[in-house]
């Protein structure tokens, strides 16, 4: 190098790439991989599939199967599952199978997988969650590959993802409605981008990016929690000395023991296609998040099942358990999985970027007025799909939303659809950005016009609406299917509006004006929202039951139907599930706590008075400790004998009793048992406490 050459100018080479990124996508066989392995007219035939749900022809099928087998056997994989959800949570469901076949006319064992076997498989589907589809007799259920969604190994298995479906071909799972409510979306999104002007889209896809919290403790105090063990969260438990008042957790430096952990949770995502981009501590001690980039939404929720595995298996390993519960620990912050929900062209569209041009911000209007019009009509079902039993303890406190569903545009935009209600240009909501200026040395920083809204249920975010209200521990198609659902019917109806001879224009300004009652850029903890909830007549359901009981109301079942969601039996169905679950939830709960206070609390607690009485002493401090044992022992008996009173028959009243007979009953028991923690001897307290779970990774 000449001394007049700078060391830039010197020749770029290459910098290998760390084993950990050198390795994304390793175990993943997406359409990368599988075009350099199957013949063209194989893998054409097998995005027609895709397309059409139309099968494959046998030998191109079969061609494919060889592959696929091929690929896996090379990552030492023996074997192949149909990887699917049934109704029940984020767990999903798998049948192992073998790569072992029979060559009867030579009589011995071959390796093979055919093509029908790498499309469907049979199976009992018995003991699943089916609200009724199904008789204990009539017991077979078909799984089909979603090859929207493409195989993975992970434990030296092929895992197929798929849909869950019985002998009538009625849902059984949670995937299948989330690809019809996206089929629907589809469909009415074209229609309403004709009206528009758009002929060269042909397709609209709705996308995700989920944000997963969760806590992390030790496994040995989880394991010395009879109630985390059996309900995932804490049942009783005096609040720590020290809890999140300080903000000393949040973003703050990762433990050495849980950055290992974080750390290599990443690396196996990353070869399994998941493409972790953040991630970080969360505002509870204890509490931390991840979240990829956003993909198409049964990918996403596929990818979401999958990373809550990925995190229980590696926990396991590292002597933690993680926890998904939704509120696991009271008086600090629960466990939300904020679901960033947008729509994209095939031709590169966001739908939801006010966009630069008269056509981008008149499309930008449209489609938010749908959302408009689908929260507002059909918030029950958005709020029917983020109803869980832990899902109830959540809403409306520490940075979760309310229960009642609106939308967040921000002051400025919010008044920009005002506006354009009343007959108000398009295009007068300039720019996307701002500029924000510091000092020197920093650079001047690019921030979106609106602030975000922490309280809001659904925010936009810029070129995205965030559903916040979902659950960490529910499984994301469910609530996304509602979305889609509310918004497929308004573009359904915008269109036939315009069909009928309506003028588009006036079509959506209509439309926002007839449901702008749902735009609130407030503060959701205050009492404003309630009198703004009251003023424009919002749907408000405070508990899970009472959302349950909503889902096959005409209006919904019409709605379902209409759009190719559910039928008659399906809805019914997934109503019954949904409360049969939190019937079985809370009784799970109430029975743990019982146990405990029965057998561990009340009995530490009287052999501390006892102690006390023994020695001669005499204090206000034991006579409070006195009544509050005989207290604990009312409250139990209480507890048990509502515990008795519980219907039988009918789930709906199950699950209401559930809510105001037995969460009362749990309530006051802790009470009394959360003051005792405070005065017995802590050496003969019999469980961890809220220190010891949180501050002990």
């Amino acid at each position: 190098m000449s001394s007049s050459q700078s060391i830039h100018d010197a020749p770029a080479q290459a910098v290998a790439l760390p084993t950990e990124l050198a390795e994304i996508n390793h175990d993943v066989l997406d359409d990368a991989i599988l075009k350099k392995l199957i013949d063209p007219e194989v893998y054409y035939s097998f995005v027609q599939c895709r397309a059409t749900g139309v099968p494959m022809e046998k030998q191109f099928a079969d061609a494919l199967a060889v592959s696929v087998r091929e690929w896996a056997q090379s990552k030492g994989c023996i074997g192949y599952s149909h990887w699917f959800s049934p109704m029940r949570g984020p767990v999903h469901g798998e049948k192992l199978e073998t790569f072992v076949g029979v060559d009867f006319d030579a009589d011995r064992l071959v390796v093979a997988l055919t093509g029908r076997d790498l499309f469907q498989t049979e199976t009992d589907g018995s003991s699943f969650p089916n609200g009724g589809l199904r008789e204990t007799h009539e017991a077979a259920a078909y799984i089909g590959w979603d090859t929207g969604s493409p195989p993975f190994v992970y434990r030296k298995t092929l895992y197929i993802p798929s849909a869950f479906v019985s002998w009538t071909g009625e849902a059984l799972d949670q995937k299948t409605p989330l690809l019809r409510a996206n089929m629907a979306v589809n469909e009415h999104a074209l229609r309403l981008l004709h009206h528009l002007g758009d002929e060269a889209t042909t397709e609209v896809v709705c996308n995700v990016g989920w944000e997963q919290e969760f806590f992390l403790i030790d496994r040995n105090m989880y394991l010395a929690r009879p109630d985390l063990v059996a309900a995932g969260r804490t049942l009783l438990g005096a609040a720590p000395l020290r809890g999140q008042e300080l903000s000393n957790h949040y973003f703050a430096r990762l433990t050495p023991r849980v950055n290992r952990f974080m750390e290599e949770a990443r690396e196996r995502m990353w070869r399994l296609g998941i493409s972790i981009r953040c991630t970080h501590n969360e505002v509870a001690p204890a509490q931390h998040e991840i979240s990829p980039i956003f993909n198409m939404a049964n990918l996403a929720a596929d990818n979401n099942v999958l990373a809550m595995d990925v995190l229980r298996d590696l926990a396991d390993e590292h002597d933690l358990t993680v926890l998904f519960h939704e509120k696991p620990f009271a008086g600090i912050n629960g466990t939300g999985k904020h679901n960033n929900w947008g729509l994209n062209t095939d031709t590169g569209a966001n739908l939801f970027v006010p966009g630069e041009t008269e056509f981008e911000s008149r499309r930008f209007v449209a489609f938010t007025a749908a959302l408009l019009r689908g929260v507002n009509l059909h918030g029950d079902l958005l709020r029917c799909g983020v109803s869980t039993a832990g899902n109830d303890h959540r809403l409306g406190a520490q940075e979760a939303p309310p229960a009642i569903i609106t939308v967040h545009l921000g002051a400025g935009l919010e008044q920009h659809f005002r506006d354009v209600a009343e007959g108000g240009p398009y295009g007068a909501y300039e720019g996307q950005h701002k500029e924000i200026e510091i000092t020197a040395p920093v650079a001047d920083i690019r921030a979106s016009l609106e602030d975000r809204n922490r309280t809001a249920p659904f925010p936009w975010c810029g070129n995205r609406f965030e559903f916040r209200a979902v659950g960490g521990n529910q499984h994301i198609a469910f609530p996304l299917t509602m979305v889609n659902a509310g918004v497929a019917d308004s573009l359904k109806a915008m269109c036939d509006e315009a069909d009928a001879g309506k003028d588009i224009d006036q079509v959506i300004r209509d439309t926002i004006k007839e449901n702008q009652g749902v735009l609130f850029s407030g503060d959701g903890y205050s009492e404003d929202l309630y009198q703004h909830a009251d003023k424009w007549n919002l749907t408000h359901l405070e508990s899970s039951p009472e959302a349950y009981e909503t889902l096959t109301s005409d209006k919904n079942v019409a709605l379902f139907v209409s759009l190719g969601i559910f039928n008659e039996r399906e809805i019914a169905a997934r109503q019954g599930v949904l409360q049969d679950a939190y019937v079985t939830e809370i009784g799970i709960e109430a029975r743990a706590l019982l146990r405990v206070l029965s057998t561990m609390i009340a009995p530490a607690a009287m052999q501390d008075v006892g102690s006390g009485e023994g020695a001669g002493f005499s204090s206000s401090l034991l006579d409070e400790k006195k009544e509050l044992v005989a207290q604990l022992l009312a409250s139990a008996d209480a507890l048990s004998d509502a515990i008795g009173g519980w219907p039988e028959d009918d789930l709906g009243a199950a699950a209401s009793y559930a809510h105001e007979a037995i969460k009362p009953a749990m309530q006051a028991a802790r009470d009394v048992a959360d003051r005792l923690e405070d005065l017995v001897d802590a050496g003969r307290w019999p469980i961890p406490t809220y220190s010891d779970l949180i501050y002990n990774q």
